[in-house]
């Protein structure tokens, strides 16, 4: 038998849609802060969370996560308005960035590695391995050529 992480017998949803409920409520969230919120500044707001009566705001950076503080009453007062129950705590996190090394290219070997390796690949030449190895080191040179 598999196991099933969200099964609850209290729950009147399952796992996915207990989850699912949960993202909608906290899209609503994101966007009564977004509306009570200048344009710049709504464009910051990443993502809300709510656990209880206490809402964590996730922005992008440490400078916007300190405007949202200066604001965090009326903040407080929107969300009071749009859902009627009080919130005690409103704590603004910034979100880690996320750093894409995709600009990255692979170093191509060296001419003195590439000659090692032809040396090294002139045992078996019917060998499988050793014919791959010498398409490698074919294309290695070819590209090394055209850089």
């Amino acid at each position: 038998m598999f196991k099933q992480p969200f099964k609850n017998k209290n729950l009147p949803l399952n796992g996915l849609q207990y989850i699912q409920q949960n993202l909608n409520q906290q899209r609503r969230l994101l966007q009564v802060v977004q509306a009570c919120l200048t344009t710049d500044l709504a464009a910051h707001c990443v993502h809300i969370t709510a656990n209880k009566n206490n809402i964590t705001l996730f922005t992008d950076s440490s400078v916007w996560a300190s405007k949202l503080l200066y604001l965090r009453q009326t903040i407080l007062k929107a969300l009071f308005e749009h859902f009627g129950e009080r919130v005690h705590t409103l704590k603004i996190k910034v979100l880690a960035k996320h750093t894409v090394k995709s600009d990255l290219l692979p170093k191509s070997p060296s001419a003195n590695a590439l000659r090692l390796l032809s040396e090294a690949n002139q045992s078996k030449p019917t060998d499988s391995l050793s014919i791959s190895m010498s398409k490698l080191i074919k294309t290695l040179k070819k590209n090394k050529l055209s850089s």
